[in-house]
């Protein structure tokens, strides 16, 4: 029998048990649904039944009767049930039909099964889709459906009830004659006597005193006036019942009575098994044979309920009223008043052998009947308890619990109603509870019906939690294993309907720790996994899921209960050898309570559970999902030149750099930009870089994994998705079933594995975000990259646990190698030039890739000039010391390296040359070397971006010096020359201006001295140039110095205003800090800068060496003129002083005593200069002469004798407009004289404001 489809109806003894058994070639579908088919047509209309020889059985004596089949496909425990049979007879298996799918013969069939089933009596065959004829001597039990199964299967139906109904009446005969015993004397101790936990004194009271029911307060009402009856009674027994032989008699009659109660029930003869049954309890109530006159009360009960269901009008026995009294809706219907009414419904017999038959029945409309079931109930199970005192007339603890388990249904199906209702009756006829035991549905209150506040519930809640709590009183570890099954599982569909999931999960434990504990083997069926899946959902772990939603995880929870709930679920599947429900509960423990469990559980766990799963295949997939932690790819280093990582570049961003000038107005030159590559994406920190490989490139994959069991695992098998595949792959032999990866118990393993980079992917990125493992041996799966734990729910996201990782990685296709080959006239990258010389170097470049072009050569240096600089030098310079620094750094960078002719492609193995020209004209002193940077690639196969490499090559050099200028003055001039001196260049120069230039003025012209030093150790040839003046070739030895004298001319102020003329700047853009210079510093600055920017436009210097004429060169003069001082400054330029002085004499040559006139003029170069502001008086200056000795340049006193004066030496002036004054001077002395003025503040004599810009000289013969 299936427990699990047991669903303790209150009507069971009125079925009769069909058992269905295939014959053939069947498989278990198609059977399975040919049941259900048959199952369809379980009930029977007596009224369709062809009449039989037999007035007990009948159908036409009852022609509204039923046949209700329990068609079941497994047998019952007959060892367990034998001891039964004559006691209740409805538990045999009274029909089996043979379901034939093949042509077999019908009598061999037949024979068959009357032999595998001998107890059976009735054996039917129904062929189904079979053309054999079933004409024979056996035509009434051999039946064919045809074609299609349903088509007949009514009527054959009917026939089986027929036969049924025959072998019925045939196998009662058997019993007429039979002393019938209790199954206790039949079993003695086989028959598992009711044992209860509570007194029996107490066995009729209410269980729960404070939570009695309506049906037992309306029995109060009525207990006095029944106690009278059956006081009486007894006393009439005692009378009639005189002697053991009458009783004997009588117990005989009435068990007679009780088993012909139960075949007409089962035969549907209702009205009549009601009079047996009523004259069983009349002859049993006699003498007091509690066991059967409990039976027999049971099959009254049940005949009421049929009767109603079938809406046939009857009568309650009176000896029911007697002994179960109960409040009747009409007063004048008094159980102890006898009622003359002949015209109403069907009544007990008349000649009833009952000497209290002349009481009257009840009508059953004025009984609420499921009050009187309930009653009838209770007084089965005191009648019941009371037979336990008998030696041998005991019940039976399985025919008490399921006296308590139908009674117990019966209320779940009347509860919260008011009445019996036509649907509640059929729900009592033909299963009151659902076979389904998957998780219940809470308690509802709109379950409670329509109330209208006058009538009361038949049942609560509470009286049927009540009367359920007395099956605990039973002792039912001792019960048989399927009935202890069929008790658990009652009670958890009852539970389940009253919305009592809590009592539900209890019993359902209850259940499991039974089947555990017993030794038994039992049928296990597909219905018992719904127990199992029951207890998984109720306790809530099949809806909570903390491996993959962070909502679960924090969550409060019975961790412990639900541990203890699979682990019991894992050890009854493991007993009834469903391995699928094992694996699955196994590694839901293991995966959700690894916190809990220890060291040797998990390792039993995985050993006893986990691993025989897994090798039976039930066990697919790897289950913890944090197994994979990170990822990552490295490329490793390269054993060659050419295993450098190109630099992926848009070609717009190359066309654009192309077209524009590299120095570009609002970007600051950066020298250091230049040894890394052309891209700018190179020079950022780019966090993917780590992640682009070449096709070929030889790369690691390392994943970091993790073991948080207690026990060791292996790694089997690790690749990529079918999508990542296709450009790239995990080595398929360094991790196999041969050669795994171990894991220790609770460790993090980082597993590295060679990666191979078959295809490019070009400029598209290819995510990596889950890995294909296999682990022990299971087939692999993907795994996502689990970085780190997640404590923020996000709905959307299916496993937010952990925050996914992601990596990256770009495939390039294969690349070209550039090799530098030789650069001639140079040994090992380094030779030795002089400064100011250039040189030509040829250089051989070769493409070593028999693929690849080039189609993208970049040539670039840098020297160690640049390299030196820091990048912030800029921030704390003056302007013009800047702008000179930023000059020579431009001009090492356009002008020092020179390529000439570069390739701009190269095809694969290729060969070119080009020259590179060295210029160190203008370099530093400490100019040492520079770096050859060469970048070149391939387009792309799009031709939309292009992969570029770098070649580096460093070239030394030693620098050695040649002309230099060691120092440098400026002198005026004051006096005419001589043809004499016309050999000397710069006098020829002069002479040749004066004679060309009408307003030549000697005074107008300096002489820029310059000692130039030849530093090399051959003797040099010099030739300088200043603007239209070039000197004469000066040969200078090897460590010599010469100076040469240069003649330039004088900055008028009236040309050049320096002191508004900005500093330029070599690179714009900058935002510059305040220099911290006031007005007067800042236009200082500009002056001396101009005036030094001046000369150095103008001066020049070409030499070559007298030993070898093809080694010549230039001197750069800025890197030895470094700064004008101020006496320099006011020298060449004449607006650095506010006034302009101009000093004369009328003779230059004059005799003792010969007076001489000496005229100043004095004008102001602007009218600012003279005031300081327009509001204040003009300034008051000093004029002051001054008279030297030319010879000696000592200053003659005011009162020498020599040179006499007329007046005073100083005169006070207001330059305004230009002044004009003059001095008689009477030279006394021979000798040769030097004037000189000075202007001064007139409030301070010692600061001198200006003196005149050249000396007056006149001589005394």
């Amino acid at each position: 029998m299936n427990p699990s489809m047991y669903d303790a109806s209150f009507v069971q003894p009125c079925r009769v048990r069909l058992l269905v058994v295939p014959v053939g070639k069947w498989k278990r579908s198609q059977f399975l649904e040919a049941v259900t088919k048959l199952r369809k047509y379980n009930e029977v209309r007596l009224v369709d039944i062809t009449p039989i020889d037999s007035p007990l059985f009948t159908p036409q004596g009852f022609p509204q009767g039923r046949l209700f089949f329990e068609v079941i496909t497994s047998g019952h425990n007959d060892a367990l049930n034998l001891f039964l049979y004559d006691f209740e007879p409805f538990r045999k298996i009274f029909v089996v039909v043979g379901l034939v799918n093949d042509d077999s013969s019908s009598e061999d069939n037949l024979k068959v099964l009357k032999e595998k089933y001998p107890t059976v009596i009735s054996h039917n065959l129904i062929y189904v889709g079979s053309n054999v004829d079933a004409g024979s001597s056996q035509d009434a039990q051999v039946f064919r459906s045809g074609d299609e199964f349903e088509s007949n299967l009514e009527t054959i139906i009917c026939d089986i009830g027929r036969n049924f109904l025959q072998a019925l009446s045939h196998y009662y005969s058997s019993y007429k004659h039979v002393t019938l015993r209790s199954p206790g004397a039949i079993g003695g101790n086989a028959v598992l006597k009711t044992s209860l936990t509570r007194q029996l004194a107490h066995a009729n009271l209410p269980t729960n005193s404070t939570s009695s029911s309506s049906s037992s307060r309306k029995m109060n009402s009525f207990e006095s006036t029944t106690n009278s009856i059956k006081r009486s009674a007894s006393l009439k027994l005692a009378k009639s019942l005189s002697t053991s032989e009458n009783r004997s008699q009588l117990r005989s009659q009435g068990r007679q009575h009780k088993i012909l109660g139960n075949f007409q029930l089962l035969a549907g003869r209702y009205i009549s098994a009601l009079h047996s049954f009523t004259e069983a309890v009349t002859q049993l109530y006699k003498v007091r044979d509690h066991l059967w006159l409990a039976s027999a009360l049971d099959g009254i009960a049940i005949c009421l309920l049929l009767l109603s269901f079938l809406n046939i009008s009857f009568q309650i026995p009176y000896i029911v009223m007697l002994i179960i009294p109960v409040q009747t809706s009409n007063p004048s219907a008094d159980p102890i008043s006898p009622r003359n009414s002949s015209n109403g419904p069907i009544r007990s017999p008349r000649n009833s052998s009952s000497s209290l038959g002349l009481s009257q029945d009840v009508d059953v409309e004025n009984v609420n009947l499921p009050i009187l079931i309930r009653s009838i109930s209770e007084k089965i199970l005191y009648y019941y308890e009371l037979s336990l005192n008998h030696h041998c007339d005991y019940a039976p603890q399985t025919v008490y619990s399921e006296t308590l388990l139908k009674t117990l249904t019966f209320m779940v199906t009347c509860y919260s109603s008011t009445k019996l209702s036509p649907p509640i009756l059929e729900k009592i006829i033909k299963g009151s509870l659902s076979s389904s035991l998957g998780p219940a549905t809470m308690f509802d209150s709109n379950q409670l019906g329509p109330i209208d506040g006058k009538d009361e519930i038949l049942f609560s809640k509470i009286e049927i939690y009540s009367f359920a709590n007395k099956i605990f009183e039973l002792q039912l570890k001792e019960m048989d294993l399927e009935s202890q099954t069929i008790i658990y599982i009652v009670l958890s569909k009852v539970y389940h309907s009253l919305g009592f999931a809590r009592k539900r999960l209890f019993v359902l434990r209850l259940l499991l720790v039974a089947l555990l504990a017993n030794q038994e083997k039992i049928n296990w069926d597909e219905n018992y996994l719904e127990i199992l899946d029951g207890m998984i959902k109720l306790y809530g772990i099949e809806d909570r899921t903390p491996e993959t939603s962070v909502q679960d995880s924090q969550a409060s929870a019975w961790l412990t209960l639900q541990r203890k709930c699979l682990q019991l679920c894992l050890m009854v599947s493991r007993k009834l050898k469903n391995s699928e429900c094992t694996s699955r509960y196994a590694v839901m423990l293991l995966s959700r309570y690894t916190h809990l469990l220890t060291q040797s559980e998990q390792q039993n766990l995985f050993t006893s559970f986990i691993q025989p799963s897994m090798f039976d295949g039930y066990i697919q997939s790897y289950w913890d999902p944090f197994l994979l932690r990170d990822v990552k790819l490295t490329r490793l280093e390269s054993d060659v030149s050419g295993g450098e990582l190109p630099v992926e570049s848009e070609m717009s961003v190359l066309d654009k750099k192309a077209k524009v000038n590299p120095t570009r107005s609002d970007e600051v030159f950066n020298p250091f930009r230049q040894l890394l590559a052309a891209d700018k994406v190179v020079s950022e920190a780019d966090p993917t870089s780590q992640n682009v490989f070449l096709v070929g490139d030889r790369a690691m994959f390392s994943c970091m994994v993790q073991n948080p069991f207690k026990f060791e695992i292996s790694f089997t098998g690790i690749q990529f998705n079918s999508e990542t595949t296709k450009f790239c792959e995990l080595g398929k032999s360094d991790v196999n079933l041969k050669r795994p990866y171990y894991v220790g118990p609770e460790s993090i393993r980082i597993i590295n594995l060679p990666l191979e980079l078959k295809k490019a992917t070009h400029h598209e990125w290819l995510n990596i975000d889950s890995v294909k493992i296999s682990v022990m041996g299971l087939p692999a799966k993907d795994f996502p990259i689990a970085l780190s734990e997640n404590r923020i729910s996000k709905p959307d996201v299916e496993n937010d646990r952990f925050n996914a990782g992601r990596v990256q990685i770009k495939i390039l296709p294969e690349q070209p190698e550039l090799q530098l080959l030789r650069t001639n006239n140079m040994t090992d990258n380094s030779w030795m030039m002089l400064h100011g010389t250039k040189k030509r170097f040829t250089i051989t470049l070769r493409n070593k890739s028999l693929k690849c072009p080039i189609e993208h050569l970049q040539f670039l240096h840098s020297s160690n000039i640049e390299q030196s600089i820091k990048p912030d030098y800029w921030k704390k310079m003056q302007l013009d010391d800047l702008y000179g620094l930023e000059t020579q750094l431009e001009w090492m960078k356009n002008k020092c390296i020179k390529f000439i002719d570069p390739p701009q492609r190269m095809e694969p193995h290729e060969t070119c040359s080009f020259d590179m020209e060295v210029d160190a004209t203008a370099t530093p002193f400490h100019f040492n070397g520079f770096d050859l940077v060469i970048n070149y690639g391939m387009n792309a196969n799009d031709k939309s971006r292009v992969y570029l490499k770098t070649l580096h090559s460093s070239y030394h050099v030693t620098l050695k010096r040649s002309i230099e200028v060691s120092s440098i003055d400026i002198v005026s001039l004051n006096q005419d020359f001589t043809s004499e001196a016309d050999h000397v260049d710069w006098v020829h120069y002069l002479l040749k201006k004066q004679e060309t230039d009408d307003n030549f003025n000697i005074n107008k012209y300096l002489l820029l001295l310059l000692d130039v030093r030849n530093s090399w150790i051959d003797s040099i040839k010099t030739q300088l140039h200043y603007e239209d003046f070039e000197s004469h070739e000066y040969t200078i030895e090897s460590l010599h110095t010469t100076r040469v004298v240069i003649p330039i001319r004088k900055l008028e102020y009236q040309n050049y205003n320096f002191k508004k003329q900005l500093v330029p700047r070599v690179w714009q853009g900058r935002q510059y800090i305040q220099s911290g210079l006031n007005e007067e510093q800042e236009i200082e600055m500009r002056e001396r800068f101009w005036c030094r920017q001046h000369i150095l436009s103008r001066l020049s210097c070409d030499w070559i060496l007298t030993t070898d004429a093809s080694i010549k060169g230039t001197v750069y003069f800025p890197q030895f003129l470094e700064r004008f001082d101020p006496k320099m400054v006011s020298s060449l330029y004449e607006a650095k002083s506010p006034y302009h002085i101009d000093l004369s004499i009328d003779k230059r040559s004059v005799t003792k005593g010969e007076c001489v006139n000496a005229v100043v003029k004095v004008s102001p170069r602007s009218i600012s200069d003279c005031t300081t502001s327009p509001q204040s008086p003009p300034e008051r200056l000093l004029l002051n002469f001054a008279i030297f000795d030319s010879h000696t340049a000592k200053l003659l006193s005011k009162s020498n004798r020599r040179v006499l004066f007329n007046g005073t030496l100083s005169r006070h002036l207001i330059v305004i407009k230009p002044v004009e004054t003059q001095l008689q001077l009477l030279p006394l002395e021979k000798g040769s004289y030097e004037i000189c003025v000075c202007l001064s503040r007139s409030d301070s004599k010692d600061q001198a404001i200006q003196f005149n810009s050249g000396l007056v000289t006149f001589t005394v013969i």
